[in-house]
Order: C-alpha cells, then structure tokens, then sequence
C-alpha cells in the first residue's frame, strides 16, 4: 500500500517537475546569476527598472510598468559577430509561464501582439536596450542571433510578468504536498482509527494550522511575525506585524524598533529599508517597506529599545 502511494507521488512529481524545472524558458538562474540561453550561445542576463528602483537587478519579472532597461552581457565571443533581434509581445498564448517557441510560433499575427521589437544589430561584448511598458500584464521575450557565415538562426523565449504579484508554481507544489500527505493518512488507515479515537481528526487539522508564528529569542525580549500578503515573495514589497513580548509573556508597548538584516552567505544587506509605521497595540507594531530580492536564507536584525532594556533580535527565514 505505501509502495503504491510512494510510486503516485512520484508520478505526479515527475509529470510536472519538466515543466517547473524549465517554466521561464530562455533564462535560468545559475549561482544567483540569470543567464539567458539561446541554443548553445549563453549571456548573463539582468534588468534594471532605474527610475523605480535604482541599480537593483531583476532577472526577469519586474515590480511595476516603466523604464526599462535590459542586459546582456555575452559569455560566449561568437554573440559579438551575430546581429541580435529582440521582441516583446503580450503573452496570449494561453500558457503562462510555460509558454516555449512553439507555441508563439503558432500566433497567427505576431505583429498584433508585439509591444516592441528591435531590429538585428551587432554589438560588441554588451547587448543594451531600453522600453517603456505603460501597463502591467503578462509578456514574452523573445531573443534572436543569426550566425552570419552559416546563416543559422538561435532563439530563445522567457514569459515574464511587469507588476509581478504572483506566487509562481508554489501553490502547486503545495497542493501536491499536502495531497500527498492526505493520500497516506487514508491508505494507512489512520483516518479511521482518529475518527474513532475521541479527539476527532478535524481537531489535530485545527491545531496544525493554528500553531504558534516562528518564534525569535533574545535575552529580554520574544519576538514573532506573521505576514499581511502570504508568504514572503521575491521582489514584492510586503508588510509584517511584529509581535514582542517579554521572555516572561508580557506585551512590550512603546518600544523603538529598528531593523536592518541581509544574506550573510553573499555579505549583503536588504534592498529597502523597513521600518515600523504603526504601533497597533497589545505588543503588535506593523512594519512596511520589506522585500527580498532573491531567494536564500535571510536575516531580519531587529533592535528593541524600551525605558527598561533594549536587545536585538534575529529572526531567521529561508525563501
């Protein structure tokens, strides 16, 4: 019985990770680099939105409609000899982030849905240009070089989003996970032998889902979080209410609270600047103005400073 649940999971695993593995297409991400692959001919790959948010890199979703710049900078010689095309058009090919060239091969009228396009050029090491999206939706890249002596044409394809709000895949894999967990509960029999028990199955459910937010300690104080948007997201601002306590349970009130944090893997800080804009009441304070910009594991510093003590406290997450 458990051999069969283990062989549908992965099944189901299997059917899907292909496309999870290889759901943006042209880009991938390789050691916190994006690099665009056309065919066999590789670049690294990046955009910047300078007006909305400075140096800051972005692989491929973009926060928000605007100025938009984007890079390639070549990883093999022969892109500095090949006139190179690029397109944007809106992605209504019905596939999301699975769309691949096939399917924007079979659009009737890429003229209709192209927002911009660019035509072959040959640039030396570096591959710049820059577009102005005027509204947020859902779009495909599309990169083209020729090889001037064979005539071969390279292509790649990435679906992007501008305004990116989206969970991505996580809410698949999720829901494989979870019925995954529920397929075995039902097959061991352990369904039954709770619903017989006297603390029905639907109580356990309730106290898994109710358990305590991740917990941070420091000498005086305990800190813990939870999000008003869902799960922390990559390049999405979001906010948090921070809830401190003393190590004896008791509410702090009119604390100052400061906090900074970063990578320490990759010796670099947070990309905003988060601060506490409210003070709710009751040891809750609501703190905006935070985003990640990749995914990793972080460190939230954060420093409490009341009339009796102050102490720092680090909370801990992985994205």
């Amino acid at each position: 019985m458990i051999g069969r649940l283990i062989t549908l999971a992965l099944s189901m695993f299997l059917a899907f990770a292909p496309q999870l593995a290889d759901a943006h297409g042209g880009v991938v991400e390789e050691d916190d680099i994006c690099v665009i692959k056309v065919n066999y001919l590789r670049a690294h790959f990046k955009i910047y939105q300078p007006r909305e948010s400075g140096h800051e890199q972005f692989c491929e979703d973009l926060p928000v409609a605007g100025e938009s710049v984007f890079v390639m900078e070549y990883m093999h010689d022969a892109l500095q000899s090949m006139p190179i095309e690029f397109r944007i058009i809106k992605n209504v090919t019905g596939k999301g982030r699975f769309a691949r060239m096939e399917h924007v091969a079979a659009i009737d009228d890429l003229e209709a849905v192209t927002v911009f396009y660019s035509e072959p050029v040959q640039e030396p090491d570096v591959y710049t240009l820059t577009h102005t999206f005027t509204e947020e939706g859902d779009f495909i890249g599309i990169v083209a070089a020729r090889n001037p002596e064979t005539g071969a044409l390279y292509a790649a394809v990435f679906p992007f989003e501008v305004g990116f709000t989206g969970w991505g895949y996580w809410p698949l894999i999720l829901g494989l996970l979870v019925l995954t967990h529920i397929l075995y509960l039902a097959m061991s029999g352990r369904f039954r032998r709770w619903f017989k028990s006297p603390t029905p199955a639907a109580l356990v459910l309730c106290a898994a889902l109710l358990q305590a937010s991740p917990a941070a300690h420091a000498d005086e104080f305990v800190v813990t979080f939870s999000t008003l948007d869902g799960p922390p997201q990559i390049n999405r601002m979001h906010s948090w209410i921070l809830h401190v306590e003393t190590t004896a349970g008791e509410p702090v009130e009119g604390a100052v609270i400061e906090v900074d944090g970063g990578m320490p893997a990759h010796n670099h800080g947070l990309p905003t600047r988060p601060r506490v804009t409210e003070e709710l009441g009751g040891g809750d304070y609501r703190l905006d103005g935070i985003r990640f910009h990749m995914s990793g594991y972080w460190e939230m510093v954060i420093s409490i400073e009341t009339d009796a003590s102050e102490g720092t406290v680090v909370v801990s997450l992985t994205l």
